[in-house]
């Protein structure tokens, strides 16, 4: 189930709240912490079952052999049996790791297709970084069953991430100090309503527009022309970050309705100046997520440069195969391990020193954009048609030129990508702490999220639909 539907937002999402809040009221403390954990479990199942039921009985497995890992783990741990412990924990993550891979990639070294359940790579990721915390000691060992399962299904964030961390979301579950059924205000269910709206704004008013249009490019690319490709190329620079950040914005919105902090993944990436910045920006969970389990255990930058290359090509490399077995990907990947290392031998230092610095922009947008091309393309040799379109500086007249692909909708919709893509927003961040309270700046917001949500629900009525990108991770 998308959260860009009107199933999710007329029935799902509003009865899960009406039951939680109801219990939230009703009961006391103990039982409604318990209740409320309960309702928010079920409907995560739901949401996962709703995606096919042969999913929900690999994750039900999935989340069984996980949390008894973790208990053997941590029992491990605990008396200093140092040995035990790791030879338990690189079982568990083989055991993650080969059932992802199963899922990945056997069709394609089997020559038969099979359905990955729903958001099986981030539940993988998830299970990986909560084992390894509570080998390292960072977390303990979640002995509540009810608990485990709700930071491994909590489906606000399920389908597409952000990748969250037991001793950051599985912290406000397990409630130490106070639960999270009671601190939950009126201004966080505002904030997350309102995260929510823009977040589905984002995907449906911005996103899906473009897609329209850029999957008519992307279709047939071979004999577009140059002007064409390159149009089609900024249209998909677009969809892919509003259809990705929208989906963000919504599942911080959601977690915030039910009183649970959710980290932000995306920080405006393409207003960055290096490589090695935007990756800082873009899809933060799962760059953290490298840099904690695989680059920094690698020895990360406290090695020697060579060693230093060597780490960073191996992580972009796992990056690229992480998003799927096709060769596009791991080209993909390659091409940021190439210039984070160009950037790391030399051409940072450039950067850095370059007084010029939409230069640096221009440099990091073209690496990002070239490597949408491989994103994006069904295979390698569509990847390398629209390459030779984008640089074969011919027009073609047996397709519609640009012109030909704009209308009233298109143009709103990136005009509105451009400005909401980040420059504006950091450039006034200043000014918006400042008036983000007052009568008049919350008054204009309001209405526009009404009218951002009431244009979005509108569109979906219309058969406005575009299934996430991320969604087949």
């Amino acid at each position: 189930m998308e959260f860009a539907s009107t199933n999710f937002i007329w029935m799902f999402l509003p009865a899960c709240l009406i039951l939680f809040y109801l219990a939230k009221w009703v009961l006391r403390s103990k039982a409604r912490d318990i209740v409320c954990k309960v309702i928010l479990l079920a409907f995560s199942l739901y949401f996962y079952y709703l995606a096919g039921w042969k999913g929900l009985i690999v994750l039900a497995v999935l989340i069984l052999i996980n949390y008894f890992g973790g208990l053997g783990i941590g029992a491990f741990a605990s008396r200093e049996r140092i040995v035990g412990r790791t030879a338990l924990l690189v079982v568990m993550i083989i055991i993650n790791v080969e059932w992802l891979a199963f899922y990945k990639y056997f069709g394609l070294f089997s020559g038969r297709s099979i359905i990955m359940p729903l958001a099986f790579s981030f539940v993988i990721f998830q299970s990986i970084s909560y084992l390894v915390d509570v080998s390292r000691g960072k977390v303990q060992a979640d002995k509540n069953l009810l608990n485990y399962a709700l930071f491994t299904t909590f489906f606000g964030q399920m389908s597409q991430g952000p990748i969250l961390r037991y001793d950051d979301f599985g912290a406000q579950i397990v409630g130490k100090e106070k639960s999270f059924t009671e601190t939950i205000h009126a201004a966080d269910f505002a904030a997350g309503l309102k995260r929510f709206c823009y977040g589905l704004g984002k995907k449906i008013i911005i996103a899906n527009t473009v897609a329209e249009v850029c999957d008519k490019i992307w279709e047939q690319p071979r004999g577009i022309g140059t002007p064409v490709a390159w149009f089609g190329l900024l249209l998909y620079t677009l969809q892919i970050y509003f259809d990705f950040s929208g989906y963000s914005d919504m599942a911080v919105g959601i977690g915030k309705m039910f009183g649970l902090q959710i980290k932000e993944n995306f920080d405006y990436p393409y207003t960055s100046l290096s490589i090695r910045e935007f990756w800082r920006r873009w899809h933060m969970s799962l760059g953290s997520w490298f840099r904690d389990y695989i680059y920094i255990p690698m020895g990360g930058s406290r090695v020697n440069l060579g060693r230093i290359c060597f780490n960073l090509f191996v992580v972009f490399l796992v990056t690229g195969v992480w998003h799927g077995a096709d060769i596009t990907f791991i080209i993909w990947g390659l091409i940021f391990a190439l210039f984070s290392i160009l950037e790391r031998l030399f051409l940072g230092k450039w950067l850095d020193k370059n007084p010029v610095k939409i230069l640096n922009w221009i440099y990091c947008m073209i690496v990002v954009m070239l490597g949408w091309v491989f994103f994006r393309a069904a295979d390698l040799p569509q990847a390398l048609i629209y390459f030779k379109e984008l640089f074969s500086f011919t027009s073609s007249a047996q397709h519609l030129t640009v012109i030909g692909y704009l209308n009233v909708d298109l143009i709103f919709a990136i005009v509105c990508g451009i400005l909401f893509c980040g420059f504006f927003q950091r450039l006034f961040k200043k000014l918006y702490l400042k008036i983000q309270n007052t009568i008049p700046f919350v008054s204009v917001d309001l209405i526009l999220q009404i009218a951002v949500l009431a244009w979005s629900i509108l569109m979906i009525l219309q058969g406005s639909y575009t299934p996430s990108i991320y969604g087949r991770f």
